[in-house]
């Protein structure tokens, strides 16, 4: 559950400017299906890496504003978002490679959205041709007697053996060259920095089809036995497959 308790005030490096940002208590990152890129559907919490423009034209991150207080409320603004059409501008501008890193993130996450659109369209096209061809085969027999009591019919079970398919995966000049740089700012991290980021990195490296490289990043992360997304990339890698692929917890 996410509750949020008053506001923090906070300041921004760049030119001192005061805003107010929800006081979370705690954090809700559940969500109705998550994707293999970290992208969640259906989130409470948003999906970016705290990437915020200033009101003085600077790009921040949240975890760089500085604490100045806390309050029951405020009529101070909020950070602005970056919307999806000013991450090239601020790739461009970037004043450090963590806000370019945070910037290539989230661009990263967007560029992939067009296959993420496709990915549903092919998903639930065959989930209907497998449930209709389902209820073809177990037709409703029920007698008028069943269904003056109001028993229920067959219920649909998706057989084991139906076909999972999806759309291919062909990235555009755009899409890899993000992901190359991003690549390589991932992977000139070090120590505690390079073990966070090892699952994205391995995330990139297989969307590229580079599956060596990314299994030797997805060997370097601290996982543990019940990571679904772990098994996931780590079982797609080694099929060589570099769909974002949909999951659920």
């Amino acid at each position: 559950m996410t509750m949020v308790r008053g506001v923090r005030i906070v300041a921004s490096p760049c030119c001192g400017a005061q805003y107010a940002l929800p006081n979370y208590m705690s954090m809700n990152f559940s969500a109705f299906a998550f994707w293999t890129d970290g992208w969640r559907d259906g989130s409470p919490m948003p999906n970016d890496e705290g990437l915020r423009r200033c009101q003085c034209g600077q790009y921040v991150l949240l975890k760089n504003l500085v604490k100045v207080t806390t309050a029951d409320e405020s009529t101070l603004p909020y950070p602005g978002h970056v919307s999806a059409e000013e991450l090239p501008e601020c790739i461009a501008s970037a004043a450090s490679e963590e806000v370019e890193l945070a910037a290539r993130l989230e661009y990263w996450y967007h560029l992939n959205h067009s296959y993420r659109e496709r990915y549903r369209q092919h998903r639930s096209a065959e989930e209907a041709t497998t449930k209709a061809k389902w209820l073809a085969a177990h037709p409703d027999n029920r007698s008028w007697w069943d269904k003056l009591l109001k028993r229920k019919p067959p219920s649909y079970i998706r057989p084991a053996d139906s076909p999972f398919t999806y759309p291919p995966f062909d990235p555009t000049p755009e899409q890899q060259l993000n992901m190359e740089r991003l690549s390589t700012i991932l992977a000139s991290c070090d120590g505690e920095s390079l073990r966070w980021h090892a699952i994205p990195l391995a995330e990139l490296y297989r969307e590229q089809g580079r599956f060596e490289e990314a299994q030797r990043a997805l060997d370097s992360a601290e996982k543990r036995e019940d990571d679904v997304t772990v098994r996931l990339i780590s079982r797609l890698i080694k099929e060589r497959d570099a769909a974002p692929m949909r999951y659920r917890m």
